[in-house]
């Protein structure tokens, strides 16, 4: 557990951010005539670093640019991977180095004409042979050439940061389309990923199978290149090869929720833990347990039943049951956060009234060591945005908050100015200069993000962030009704906060 004490700086955090395998290209897929700003060696200078980052100040703001054909549901999604902003959304994946505003960067999602994008995952960070690597799946539909039937598909890309160049893909073929229509591709459900190996277990729903529940898991490893498919598993957690899900039919008559451990590399089931559950959903895992919420009737008829947290050891398979305070009704939610050191936090909210508990877990042991309810008569439960290395960021209604991961206790914080100052904005080496501005021949066009670290989009409105890097941290911030141009249109903004203790 990194030790989070003796914090005295001030938290500000402002709105923003917003199988069939193939090996990548060398090169990078661009938004710009699919020519990189980026170079094969990364300018300084680089970003100050803190770790883990306790207080912040906004640094920059990047529009994600609404795409052509995109849905409402298609929003971007917001990451950080060592110093580089991360924007994703179906159509690809945008990088901005928050320390050289002239390396930015796009990986197109597909680039056949054949191919059909349906989903994207949120990006996530991960570390491949000590670089700060970006990974994010796509379910995608290969519409079928030549004699070959079309397929769903999931397409999973390690993009390396500081270059923009993807380092792996790997594609798994998860079901056919045949006769299934435009909807019958894969729908990604959830996401687990191994920030110590670049290592991914993505859970998806195929044609025919989303309303019985039926899920796939494709494990990835960008070392390999290879992808392995278990079916009827949805992930929770993977970790050193080894992938936790569940398994079961998740129907109130049911009492077959069940937890498998899988060898990654070979697909092979080595352990199944029978919980017994009529429901039993993934929620999240740390080094050594995935977490998972259960739901069983005692008494179906008269509609009691009992419920927990269940944290499987990941090596031997052992279950360590814990209750919420606060029961888990048709509005309710359950998340887990792990802080990539030694903790697990995980939040229980209503669609309704907001945060309802926090349990904080001990990922060493899987056992509870600290919990509050809204129940409880001093405190007011927060809504977890984040953890990492041993801090928990949360929202309150009134401002940002940090916990400490491992106690549940508050984190000093001091006051400061929601707006950025003199010394909090960014510097002519955060800024887009006349020089650094995107020239005639690199502009934005069509759907490419114009600008780099435009604060002009920002708000004004503190918030927490979403992902975190010793380099600071983003989330995603409405637009603020500033367009580029008639024919492109913002769809959210990615704040950068830039650490500042």
């Amino acid at each position: 557990m990194v030790a989070t004490t003796a914090v005295t700086a001030a938290l500000i955090l402002l709105a923003g951010c917003g199988g069939d395998d193939k090996k990548s290209e060398s090169g990078t897929d661009t938004g710009n005539n699919n020519q990189s700003t980026t170079s094969a060696t990364p300018s300084t200078p680089t970003a100050p670093s803190f770790d883990p980052p306790k207080a912040f100040a906004p640094a920059a703001a990047y529009p994600a640019i609404e795409e052509k054909g995109q849905s409402s549901l298609d929003e971007a999604q917001m990451g950080i991977a060592g110093q580089v902003a991360l924007v994703g959304n179906w159509a690809g994946l945008k990088g901005h180095d928050v320390a050289n505003p002239t390396n930015r960067w796009t990986v197109k999602s597909a680039e056949a004409e054949t191919t059909q994008v349906y989903d994207a995952s949120k990006p996530m960070a991960v570390k491949v042979d000590g670089k700060d690597v970006a990974v994010v799946a796509y379910a995608q539909g290969d519409k079928g050439n030549g004699t070959q039937k079309p397929a769903g598909l999931v397409v999973i890309h390690w993009v390396d940061v500081l270059t923009g160049k993807k380092i792996a893909e790997v594609s798994a073929k998860v079901s056919t389309m045949e006769g299934t229509g435009d909807n019958g591709g894969p729908n990604i459900k959830t996401q687990a990923f191994d920030p110590e190996t670049g290592q991914v277990a993505i859970g998806v729903t195929t044609a025919g199978s989303v309303m019985t529940g039926t899920y796939q898991t494709v494990y990835a490893d960008p070392k390999t290149q290879k992808s392995t498919i278990v079916p009827g598993m949805n992930p929770a957690a993977v970790h050193g090869g080894v992938v936790a899900g569940a398994k079961g039919k998740q129907e109130e008559r049911a009492a077959d929720g069940t937890v498998l451990l899988v060898d990654g590399a070979s697909g092979k089931v080595t352990k199944q833990v029978p919980l017994k559950q009529a429901y039993l959903n993934p929620l999240g895992g740390g080094a050594q347990h995935a977490y998972f919420y259960g739901k069983k009737y005692t008494n179906y008829d008269a509609g009691t039943s009992t419920e927990a947290i269940f944290a499987v050891n990941l090596s031997t398979g052992a279950v360590t049951q814990t209750a919420p305070t606060v029961p888990q009704e048709s509005d309710i939610t359950t998340e887990c956060f792990a802080d990539q050191a030694s903790a697990v936090v995980c939040m229980s909210k209503s669609i309704r009234s907001g945060p309802e508990e926090l349990i904080g877990f001990d990922d060493a042991t899987g056992k509870k060591v600290w919990g509050f309810s809204s129940k409880s008569a001093s405190r007011v439960v927060p809504r977890v945005t984040a953890a990492f290395h041993g801090v928990v960021y949360a929202q309150t209604e009134a401002q940002p908050v940090l916990l400490d991961a491992k106690t549940g206790e508050d984190l000093p914080s001091g006051s400061s100015s929601a707006s950025p100052s003199s010394s909090d904005s960014p510097s002519s080496g955060d800024t887009p200069s006349s020089g650094d501005s995107p020239s005639d021949s690199n502009s934005p066009a069509g759907n490419e993000s114009p600008g780099n670290g435009d604060m002009g989009l920002f708000d004004g409105k503190a918030r927490s962030p979403e992902a975190v890097s010793p380099y600071g941290g983003v989330y995603k911030q409405l637009p603020t009704g500033t367009d580029y141009g008639s024919t492109v249109k913002v769809d959210s903004i990615c704040i950068f906060l830039k650490p500042t203790a």
